[in-house]
C-alpha cells in the first residue's frame, strides 16, 4: 500500500532541468514531508512563457485556497468561531486543524500543499514576484510532482519517533 501525494512546484532556474534539480534537491532537505520516490512529470513541465501556465498556476493556487477553506470550515464546526476562540481551544483534532491551516498560511509545504511557491517558500504568489515572472518569463517553471511514501516505510519512520512519554 501506498500514500501518493500530487504538487505543482514552482522554480526559479535558467532552464527546465535546473528546475527539476531544484525540485528535487527541495524534497531531499525538507524535514516536513518525506517520499520514498519523487517524480516530476518532464513532460508536463511549463515555462512561465507557455500560455497554460498561468491558467495551470491559478487552479493549483486555488486548491490551496480550497483546503484552507475547508479546513476553517471544520473549525467551525468544531465550534470556532472568531481568532479569541483559539485560547481555548483542545488540543487534539481541532488544533491539528488550526496548525495545518497555519503552514499553509505561513508557507511551511506539506502534504496537502497543492502549489508550493519554492522562490518565496510560499503557497501562494506575491504581486512582486508575479510581476517578475512575467517580466522574466524563461526563467520560471511550473513542474508537476507525484510523490510516493510506502505505507511499510511509513510505520517504519512513525515507530523511529522520539516519544515523550516517561
Amino acid at each position: 500500500m501506498k500514500l501518493e501525494n500530487h504538487h505543482q512546484m514552482l522554480a526559479l532556474a535558467p532552464d527546465a532541468s535546473r528546475a527539476e534539480a531544484a525540485v528535487r534537491r527541495f524534497f531531499a532537505r525538507t524535514q516536513l514531508v518525506r517520499y520514498d520516490i519523487v517524480e516530476v512529470a518532464e513532460s508536463s513541465v511549463l515555462a512561465a512563457s507557455d500560455p497554460a501556465f498561468w491558467p495551470a498556476v491559478d487552479r493549483a493556487i486555488s486548491l490551496n485556497r480550497q483546503v484552507l477553506q475547508d479546513i476553517i470550515e471544520e473549525m467551525k464546526k468544531a465550534g470556532i468561531r472568531s481568532i479569541d476562540d483559539l485560547v481555548e481551544l483542545p488540543q487534539g483534532y481541532q488544533s491539528k486543524l488550526a496548525h495545518t491551516a497555519t503552514h499553509l498560511l505561513d508557507g511551511f509545504f506539506g502534504i496537502d500543499s497543492a502549489f508550493f511557491n519554492l522562490v518565496e517558500d510560499s503557497h501562494w504568489i506575491s504581486e512582486p514576484l508575479g510581476r517578475e515572472i512575467r517580466r522574466c518569463p524563461d526563467e520560471y517553471y511550473l513542474l508537476p510532482v507525484r510523490g510516493e511514501l510506502r505505507v511499510d516505510r511509513q510505520r517504519q519512520l512513525i515507530s523511529s519517533l522520539r516519544r515523550f512519554e516517561s
